[in-house]
């Protein structure tokens, strides 16, 4: 496990494999009633929302630990 916490900044790498900067909005572990809290989360594995620069342009995504590095920059 690489315990991100919350405001930590990350790199994201997409499904088509191609990486983006990003910063840990929220992590699932912290709240029982936060913003990852839909019913059909309980079937995935969605452990962090993250907010994602492309370009100019900021999106929020539900991600997995393992879509996650450390970001040293």
């Amino acid at each position: 496990m690489k315990n991100f916490i919350k405001g930590q900044d990350v790199s994201y790498t997409a499904v088509s494999g191609r990486s983006y900067r990003a910063i840990i909005v929220e992590r699932k572990i912290d709240f029982k009633k936060g913003l990852i809290k839909k019913p059909a989360m309980k079937e995935m594995t969605y452990h962090y929302l993250i907010e994602v620069q492309k370009n100019d342009l900021r999106e929020k995504i539900l991600c997995t630990e393992n879509q996650l590095k450390y970001d040293f920059l």
